[in-house]
């Protein structure tokens, strides 16, 4: 009891990031009491897993969200979950969490469009799972947001970001063909959510904020604490944010042009605070 205990409260303390990876173990625990294990993974069926049948989806629709949960097996799940991690760490540096939400699912759901369109047009049939497309649109929009970035890889040294962004793309075109094309479809396909988010945001337009929700400030209040002592002191208030908001894009702009390294100690300080 004490470990469920402790599982419950880590994850209500942790980031949204960190609440996916803990739903999608969860979700591959039940598909493991659930579903038979054959031929080394499991054997979902078309009203769980998105299947390329068009016909399929419009009876299970919500399948362009489920099969995104879904894990062909153990290695499946433990691979993307790592990467969802790390990525997930980066995305963070220079976005919000709605906007991380907006990124993950639209890029799991548009990565699916495509896929039942292929086999549409390709007569192609077959079903896929996997976090994989989320998890390549947030990696592609943070390589195409700050191309610079440096990555620190063992055995290799550091790379800039947009250097393992290309081959990780390379590696799904070369292989298209292969008996995995939905799987690799489904990748390239987020990247192009996760590059499009990129570009509006450098142009000043965030496509997350569609979903901001603005509340309605009560009337009665307002009358009650609208006076001059309060107007002025939001006026400093809102001065010092914008202040810091300069900071953190100068910071910011500096990382894209010359990567993560070339910040000074107060400067990485300074961007590990306002993270926080």
């Amino acid at each position: 009891m004490n470990f469920l205990n402790e599982i419950k409260q880590h994850y209500k303390n942790s980031d949204v990031s960190q609440k996916l990876i803990f739903i999608n173990i969860l979700v591959f625990l039940i598909c493991a009491l659930c579903f038979s294990f054959v031929s080394n993974q499991f054997q979902y069926p078309n009203w769980l897993a998105l299947s390329s049948n068009y016909k399929d989806v419009l009876w299970f629709p919500w399948t362009l969200i489920t099969y995104g949960f879904l894990h062909s097996e153990p290695i499946h799940l433990l691979f993307n979950l790592i990467f969802l991690y790390y990525i997930s760490t980066l995305f963070y540096t220079f976005f919000t969490t709605r906007q991380f939400l907006t990124v993950y699912f639209f890029g799991s759901f548009f990565a699916g469009l495509i896929f039942v369109g292929y086999g549409y047009f390709f007569n192609y049939s077959n079903l896929i799972v996997g976090a994989s497309a989320s998890i390549m649109a947030l990696f592609i929009s943070v390589a195409t947001y700050a191309p610079n970035y440096s990555l620190r890889l063992p055995l290799i040294g550091y790379l800039k970001i947009w250097h393992i962004a290309v081959f990780y793309i390379f590696i799904d075109v070369a292989q298209l063909l292969t008996e995995n094309t939905g799987g690799h479809i489904a990748h390239l396909s987020g990247s192009v959510v996760g590059f499009v988010f990129a570009v509006l945001m450098k142009k000043g337009i965030d496509i997350s904020a569609v979903f901001s929700i603005k509340k309605k400030k009560n009337s009665t209040f307002k009358k009650v604490y609208k006076n001059k002592p309060i107007k002025k002191y939001q006026s400093v208030r809102v001065s010092d944010v914008n202040f810091k908001q300069r900071q953190i894009d100068e910071i910011l702009e500096k990382i894209s042009k010359s990567g993560y390294e070339s910040l000074t100690k107060e400067e990485k300080e300074f961007l590990f605070a306002a993270n926080k």
